[in-house]
């Protein structure tokens, strides 16, 4: 039999490749060796064994103990607490027996010396059972607490491999393996001033095993993938024009449609679910020494992912957490106001930056400090697809919006069979900051995605309009206690004997 430590992990955001290393007593010639205690985590399929010059294995095997070898590795510890648990027995019935030795009620012939002096040292005799029942419960506290973990090691796996060993000696022995209850999350903390233009981003890691054994004194590298996408500052989608379908064939040929979606997603979500991925490592030893303070990370950027090495060595406990330090760096900024009155009535401060400077950001929750105080969390967002990004740092209360439509007019138009509804809205901005601010507010017109509608722009008060998605956006800056106002106004035309989606 032989047991191995693990020596070094990388460590995916979900699941991780383990290597995990011993020695092994050999003598020269075949036999077969035995490597015990591999977490039941581990994907049996990924398992591979390494072995040191001299010495050579085949027919390697990853199994199990059967109930009998289970009961047979529990067999001492369960005899000891049953050996416990009559020792309890017999403490408490020895109290129960000088309890009723000490009523001399209804006896005959009783001595008052005896009496006196039996009194006067029961309770001696009653405090040394009493301490007695304490450790016995202690032992058995601790006993029982060993048999839970000789119990979770029962179900961890055995590897066995058929060696030739040139010589006799120790031999050392490497597993390699891929685990499931291995990962680790990005935490990023932003810490913003708009005091100057740049704000500072730290990036930490929260690394998590659950392997049923604790990692320690552990070389550690942690790998990403590829960056997803998330926001918190309100965003408009187009409102797109079209006629109801009001027939019983056309929502039958919508139902029809949604129906085939649905088993389309499901297939799709099935085969996805049992692909399989085979992995691989490299079969080499190689010793390795690392310094053991624990510090920041060296980055590597390949081509698909980012690789953070931890520097020294790191204790990694089961079913804990352990945080660590990845990267620190400025990034230059210009803190303006989302203000997006539509959806809310209040702005959002942001930081602007440009997209480049943040292409390494996940998807991740963001602590958000601004001027030293926190304010919240956020979900980061790095669409690779723009020039800059707006990092969102709370809402900013100190900015009011208030939109109000002023105008709903609809009318036939002469001469045209057509119908015609105007819209009008005041939008309102407030400031009660105590020096100027820059305002960045986004409203929206409809897009008509059928020619026979027609949308046209009356006042828009100097906003640039993007023609394909209808988002209207002013750029501004707001002084002290100023309030601005906008207008919006449009009109829709549609054939009047069809009914619009507005």
């Amino acid at each position: 039999m032989s047991n191995t430590q693990v020596k070094e992990v990388t460590v995916y955001r979900n699941g991780g490749f383990v290597k995990r290393r011993g020695t092994v007593e050999l003598k020269k010639g075949k036999q077969t060796i035995t490597i015990e205690d591999l977490p039941s985590t581990l994907d049996r399929s990924t398992v591979r064994l390494a072995l040191s010059a001299g010495v050579t294995g085949n027919n390697i095997q990853v199994l199990v103990l059967n109930n009998e070898q289970k009961n047979e590795r529990t067999a001492e510890i369960r005899n000891k607490i049953s050996r416990v648990e009559n020792m309890l027995k017999v403490r408490q019935n020895q109290i129960e027996l000088l309890n009723r030795n000490a009523d001399f009620t209804g006896k005959e012939n009783i001595n008052v010396k005896e009496v006196v002096s039996y009194i006067s040292i029961l309770p001696q005799y009653l405090e040394k059972v009493y301490d007695e029942i304490d450790s016995l419960n202690e032992e058995k506290k601790g006993l029982n607490k060993e048999l839970t973990e000789l119990n979770k090691k029962n179900n961890c796996f055995l590897l066995t491999a058929d060696c030739d060993a040139v010589e006799d000696g120790t031999y050392v022995v490497e597993v390699r393996y891929y685990d499931h209850s291995v990962w680790w999350n990005p935490v990023y903390e932003i810490y913003t001033s708009d005091d100057d233009e740049s704000m500072n981003v730290k990036l930490k890691a929260e690394i998590g095993q659950n392997t049923i054994e604790n990692w320690e004194q552990v070389k550690v590298t942690l790998v990403t993938g590829n960056p997803q996408v998330s926001g918190d500052i309100p965003v408009l989608y187009p409102q797109y024009l079209n006629f109801y379908q009001k027939t019983y064939a056309a929502r039958k040929a919508m139902m029809g449609g949604m129906k085939a979606s649905a088993n389309m997603a499901y297939d799709e979500e099935v085969l996805e679910e049992t692909g399989a991925v085979e992995m691989e490592a490299p079969m080499m030893m190689a010793a390795q020494m690392y310094d053991t303070d624990n510090g920041s990370a060296n980055v590597v950027q390949n081509d698909t992912m980012m690789e953070y090495v931890l520097e020294g060595l790191w204790d990694v406990t089961n079913d804990n957490k352990t945080n660590a330090d990845l990267s620190n760096k400025t990034v230059a900024c210009r803190y303006h106001t989302v203000a997006v009155p539509k959806q809310d009535d209040v702005g959002y401060l942001a930081g602007e930056v440009k997209t480049a400077d943040i292409e390494e950001l996940l998807q991740s929750q963001a602590a958000i400090y601004h001027k030293g105080t926190y304010m919240g969390n956020i979900y980061l967002n790095a669409d690779l697809s723009k020039e800059t990004y707006d990092i969102s740092l709370g809402r900013d209360e100190s900015v009011r919006l208030k939109r109000e439509q002023k105008k709903r007019y609809t009318s036939n138009v002469l001469l045209k069979n057509r119908k015609k509804t105007e819209f009008g809205y005041e939008i309102k901005v407030t400031s009660s900051k105590n020096k100027p601010c820059q305002i960045t507010l986004i409203d929206q017109i409809p897009v008509s995605q059928d020619k026979t509608i027609t949308v046209d722009r009356e006042n828009v008060s100097g906003g640039t309009v993007n023609e394909n998605t209808g988002e209207v956006k002013w750029e501004f800056e707001l002084q002290p206690t100023e309030t601005k106002q906008l207008d919006l106004y449009y009109s829709v035309t549609w054939p009047k004997d069809k009914t619009v989606n507005m």
